[in-house]
């Protein structure tokens, strides 16, 4: 079984299309919406708690699944502790850009460097969790950057699976590069280069 978290403290009109997308996998899953007005680390670690899975993903509310991603991400994990992938990168004006990490199968020196695992791709194996503490709530953005750091500093395997798994929106209220004030995103780099320094 593949439990999907949906971490939500707010619908911004998008959560409706995130369902369905999970609704409509060529495989079965359950999904968990974990609300609340806390930080996405607090949603994440609550869903966990609930989630009867062997296999854990998250899927943010303003993203979409792609049709086939829990049945290949299921046909890459086998034999590795975390999977990531290809990503759609699309707009509301109708812009789509394809994403494929530039390093397939990335070091911890490679993601301190240059975080080229789309969060949004990401399927774990349920014992990452067990054995290595679920996400840090004192983080406000950053936090699946952490885990994936996290677990390739403990030697988890890593592997790279070759299909587009997201369809990941990008909007102005995005906390990574979708809101580009430059003092906001001078905050954003100055966490991420905390994130960065745990694994120096």
């Amino acid at each position: 079984m593949v439990s999907i978290i949906i971490p939500c403290n707010e619908d911004r009109g998008f959560l409706k299309q995130a369902i369905e997308s999970i609704e409509n996998q060529t495989y079965q899953t359950e999904f968990i919406l974990s609300q609340s007005d806390k930080s996405v680390s607090y949603n994440i670690n609550r869903g966990l708690e609930k989630a009867t899975g062997d296999y854990i993903r998250f899927c943010s509310e303003d993203n979409l699944l792609t049709p086939n991603c829990i049945e290949d991400s299921l046909k890459a994990i086998q034999g590795f502790d975390f999977i990531h992938g290809n990503a759609i990168n699309f707009w509301s004006n109708g812009l789509e850009k394809p994403y494929i990490p530039t390093i397939k199968n990335p070091t911890l020196q490679d993601i301190i460097n240059l975080n080229v695992i789309h969060g949004g791709t990401v399927l774990y194996r349920r014992d990452c969790f067990d054995r290595f503490g679920g996400f840090d709530e004192t983080l406000w953005l950053g936090e699946e950057y952490e885990f994936n750091m996290r677990l390739l500093s403990k030697g988890c395997k890593l592997n790279y699976c070759n299909s587009y798994l997201q369809r990941y929106r990008r909007h102005g209220e995005q906390k990574s590069l979708g809101n580009t004030d430059q003092a906001y995103q001078a905050k954003r780099q100055i966490e991420i280069n905390k994130i960065k320094n745990r694994f120096r």
